[in-house]
């Protein structure tokens, strides 16, 4: 039997999927350079331990992800503050809930005032004693029990599962900011904070390449911009994450490699990440996945509030529940006022009648690749599908052995197929390479499958409605941008 069906598919699996093959893209467009950076990578990467079930990413699928800034100077060197008033853990200086859409073309970012007042649920420390149930102020909740008390306070408050969690402090933020060669920026006007009053920055007006230490100081600047507030830093922030946003794609990172690895080193040597992101296969996966994601596409948001009557904090208003129903049900920011049934037309059916296309097991020739540690796994499934009629073009093993999800990927014009071969499996994750050669449909097994496979009670075919539906496009609204905080210039 020819090997040749096997091999086209293994390089295309390597560009499809970096979850289904464990295959690293960047490292493998410049072999020879990076030859060993795969594991210097891999051993970087500190796991933060908050997410009770954390799993890989995958190329689809909506992701929240709570990014906590901390202000802890220990370790931080010159230059960041007074390591023995704020060393150890520190305070949550900032917090982002960043909502990433289902078809990963836009997100959402929440900034969560730290002077929020907000009920704090009980929590675990990691000395394993209990914090009592409390109304404080947002930040505190990372102080006194740290990351894992954050992330259960913003899902007791908001009713959103957080699937990951990122901590970075200053020298993260710093040395990515570095990586990337810096951010561009265009000031209205001259910034000059000491450290010893705030951010230790001084940049003159006008346009200006920012390295690390100033770009994390403008982000930190608060006491001599507007009020002095962190409501007014946080506006600025926002505005700084999408002049970044758009820098970042501009540079198409996932075609760089040499860049993308500065940037994947500075991230996983500095930054804290659950598990399931702090894996280089997801990484990559969700580099890849957010490729052409600018801010044009991202809303940026802070929680409605209002003062507290002293004046000294805000209290989040029941405008915030709007906001995370959005992001539960993954219905994009602002929200669609065409997307209320009672408001929206009626799909109408055509009146003409298109041809009904029925696919039987016995259409459809499949590749079986193995992407598990189980013997023999590859074959006892191809055995499986030949007894329901399917065609076995080969029987392989995948790239990786530790694929955590199986996949289903299909040549162009055979998604009919694809989705026979899955109700078949039970597989949902299905995709289309228009190169694949050597059958209609590839099966890669992961370690979600089952152990054996249970034959339907009645035959199983798919097919082509017999109407189809022409719905009226509804426009999608446009992202929320940035808010403009009038310290920043256009870029020329």
């Amino acid at each position: 039997m020819s090997t040749q069906p096997n091999q086209v598919f293994k390089s295309k699996l390597r560009r499809l999927t970096a979850i289904a093959s464990g295959v690293i893209l960047a490292i493998a467009t410049v072999a020879g350079v990076l030859g060993f950076a795969a594991r210097n990578l891999a051993d970087n990467i500190k796991a933060l331990e908050v997410i009770a079930t954390p799993k890989p990413v995958s190329e689809s699928g909506p992701l929240n992800i709570l990014l906590m800034g901390t202000d802890t100077r220990t370790g931080q060197g010159g230059g960041f503050g007074d390591e023995t008033e704020l060393g150890g853990e520190g305070r949550s200086d900032t917090t982002m809930l960043i909502h990433l859409s289902g078809d990963r073309k836009s997100a959402i970012v929440v900034s969560i005032p730290r002077d929020s007042v907000v009920a704090i649920p009980a929590c675990t420390k990691d000395d394993g004693t209990t914090t009592a149930e409390t109304t404080g102020l947002f930040n505190s909740a990372f102080s006194t029990a740290g990351p894992g008390c954050t992330i259960k306070t913003v899902e007791t408050l908001t009713g959103i599962t957080i699937n990951h969690a990122v901590i970075v402090d200053f020298v993260g933020f710093s040395s990515i900011v570095d990586a990337l060669g810096g951010i561009k920026v265009c000031l209205t006007e001259p910034i000059n904070e000491p450290v010893e009053n705030g951010a230790g920055i001084n940049l003159p007006a006008g346009v200006q390449v920012l390295d690390g230490k100033s770009a994390l100081g403008l982000m930190r600047a608060r006491y001599t911009l507007a009020d002095g507030s962190d409501l007014k830093r946080i506006e600025r922030q926002q505005e700084i994450i999408s002049i970044t946003i758009d820098q970042i794609t501009e540079k198409n990172l996932v075609t760089d490699a040499p860049q993308l690895y500065r940037v994947l080193n500075a991230a996983t040597s500095t930054l804290q990440m659950d598990p399931g992101l702090a894996d280089l296969d997801s990484l990559l996966t969700l580099t890849t996945s957010l490729s052409s994601l600018g801010s044009n596409n991202v809303s940026f948001l802070t929680v409605p509030y209002v003062g507290t009557p002293d004046g000294n904090h805000v209290q989040w208003t029941d405008a915030a529940n709007e906001i995370w129903s959005a992001i539960i049900n993954d219905t994009g920011w602002p929200p669609n006022p065409n997307a209320n049934p009672e408001t929206s037309p009626t799909p109408e059916t055509t009146s003409e009648s298109v041809e009904t296309i029925v696919v039987k097991p016995g259409d459809v020739s499949v590749v079986i690749l193995n992407g598990t540690r189980r013997a023999g796994f590859a074959a006892a499934t191809g055995e499986f599908l030949k007894s329901q009629g399917v065609n076995i073009a080969e029987v392989g093993n995948a790239p990786n052995k530790d694929t955590a999800e199986s996949l289903i990927v299909h040549t162009s014009g055979n998604n009919l197929k694809a989705q026979l071969i899955g109700q078949l499996l039970g597989i949902t994750n299905i995709s289309e390479d228009s190169e694949l050669q050597g059958a209609d449909v590839a099966i890669i097994l992961g370690n979600n499958a089952p152990q054996s496979w249970s034959a339907p009670s009645g035959e199983v075919s798919v097919s082509t409605p017999t109407e189809q539906p022409a719905v009226t496009p509804q426009p999608t609204p446009s992202a929320v941008s940035a808010p403009t905080s009038g310290l920043f210039c256009p870029l020329p």
